[in-house]
């Protein structure tokens, strides 16, 4: 007959650590299935059972807690991950229960915190409270709410939950910004020339906002801060000088020492003061504040990719192609999407590790419009505005030196430097967009510059023909501009509106 000795080595492993055993063999028998004839292999049995007693006595009296600690441990962890699971689930039913049944502002105002905290501890559990009708109770609620303090509170845990009101005029009202230093003065100047022209602040011309780099820096300025153009140029223009005013012995040995020429500690304390500490989506509190995502590029993965930044969450049947998070500090997402390689060094963010986002995507507006439609999936887009930050005409020697046949063109360093500019090139992706958008939709402004200006220029006088070049492209495309302000005030039709009241009492109610 032939035996399963692994069967028996396994039971045999059970009985040595069964306390209640006495030593009396026959108990031992008795706990044997008698299905299995093992008569012969008794001996052999009792021998192997004290072998592995002596040797589990040995163990635990060279350490006496470690075992039994580590396996207690092991078995606690287990319950424990399991319970929490179903705690976690049982916590979400019971803080919609909660809500559903409120029967005053107080608290509502408390379940719904409670909700908020729920969902930044447990993301993975969204999809199951939206399951269980956390945007209808939090409809409901929102309609019950008197105070701003509920309401901003239900914003929130709405946002979270991928729930976003319509937009308010006929379609999706985009703004892109470029990266580009200094030189988003000149995204400014034209900025103002769309509030003058409408009459309205550029948080209230556009749905959602798009960045990189210096464009993220102005993005949240505009739409979280909503400070008044004049005074970003301000306060631009003095975070320049004051950041990259630097001896150039210093910078080259901070550049040696730590990649980056300028004062990284310095520049992020500015950011700190300059654009606050809020987590993204914190800001969907404030109703005026416009979608914003400001694009990164993360570079210790196995290829440099776009990371997002986002002030909201996607509706929970959508994803995007591109990673990202939320739950970043304002500054943290502008840092990042500002981490210029050389002039500053590179940021990480648990363990991502991100560098501008401009040696990627310079020009955001592709992605701008991606995230736009996953957020408003039957939503027309109304009008994309795309600013660059400027460009430069080559002079005639520069020309001759392309052309030329001695040119350097098959030495390293000169393609890595065509490479780098092809990764940021702009107008790549305005030709396809151009392309593909109708005319009366897609509007790209970015002007020639005089001469060439660097991103971190902090020469004064330079910084002025940056303005002046601003205002004789204005001048030059005035009929453009006032095409765009057209655009962006067109309002919504009597069927649009309708569809979007069918809409939200189908959420409200469930239906």
């Amino acid at each position: 007959m032939s035996f399963n000795w692994k069967l028996l080595k396994d039971f045999i492993s059970k009985l040595a650590l069964d306390k209640s055993l006495q030593t009396d063999f026959h108990q031992i028998l008795n706990k044997i299935p008698q299905s299995h004839d093992i008569a012969e292999y008794v001996k052999l049995a009792e021998k192997k059972i004290t072998f592995v007693k002596q040797l589990y006595n040995s163990a635990a009296k060279s350490d006496p807690n470690a075992n039994s600690e580590e396996k207690k441990a092991w078995k606690t962890v287990k319950r424990i991950s399991q319970s929490e699971h179903s705690l976690d689930k049982s916590s979400a039913i019971q803080i919609l229960h909660n809500l559903n049944n409120a029967s005053n502002e107080e608290d509502i105002l408390s379940e719904v915190e409670s909700f908020i905290l729920y969902l930044k501890q447990h993301a993975e559990m969204r999809n199951n409270a939206i399951k269980h009708g956390a945007i209808r109770i939090l409809l409901q609620n929102r309609l019950k709410a008197t105070t701003d303090q509920t309401k901003e509170a239900i914003r929130e845990a709405l946002t979270i939950l991928g729930y976003l009101d319509p937009v308010p005029k006929r379609g999706i009202r985009i703004l892109s910004i470029d990266g580009g230093g200094i030189r988003g003065v000149l995204v400014l100047e034209m900025l103002k020339k769309l509030e003058e022209l409408t009459g309205k602040r550029i948080y209230e011309l556009f749905d959602f906002f798009c960045g990189v780099s210096t464009g993220a820096i102005l993005t949240y300025s505009m739409g979280v801060h909503m400070r008044n153009l004049d005074d970003i140029i301000t306060r631009y223009e003095a975070l320049s000088q004051e950041i990259f005013t630097q001896s150039p012995l210093l910078g080259t040995g901070k550049l040696m020492w730590s990649h980056a020429y300028y004062n990284t500690a310095l520049w992020e304390q500015k950011l700190k003061d300059f654009l606050g500490k809020d987590t993204l989506i914190m800001t969907s509190r404030n109703p005026k504040c416009p979608k914003i995502c400001v694009v990164s590029a993360v570079v210790n993965q196995s290829r440099v990719s776009a990371y997002v930044f986002r002030n909201y969450s996607l509706p929970w049947r959508f994803q995007s192609e591109y990673e990202g998070c939320h739950d970043a500090e304002i500054w943290q997402a502008a840092r990042a999407s500002a981490a210029a390689p050389t002039y500053f060094e590179e940021f990480r963010i648990n363990d991502l590790i991100h560098q501008d986002g401009g040696i990627l995507v310079n020009n955001p507006t592709a992605i701008a419009i991606h995230e736009a439609k996953l957020l408003w999936p039957d939503t027309p887009i109304q009008c994309v505005v795309s600013f660059g930050t400027g460009r430069s005409i080559p002079s005639p020697r520069e020309l001759l030196k392309e052309k030329s046949p001695k040119s350097d063109g098959t030495s390293w360093a000169n393609k890595f430097y065509k490479i780098l500019d092809s990764a940021t090139d702009t107008q790549a992706v305005h030709i396809m967009l151009s392309d593909l958008l109708p005319d009366d939709v897609y509007y790209r402004f970015n002007p020639f510059l005089t001469e060439v200006i660097g991103i971190v220029e902090t020469d004064s006088e330079k910084q002025k023909q940056i303005k002046r070049d601003a205002l004789m492209y204005l001048r030059r495309n005035d009929d453009k501009f006032q095409q765009v302000a057209k655009t962006l005030m067109q309002q919504k039709s009597v069927s649009q509106k309708m569809k979007e009241k069918a809409n939200f009492i189908r959420e409200l109610y469930g239906i």
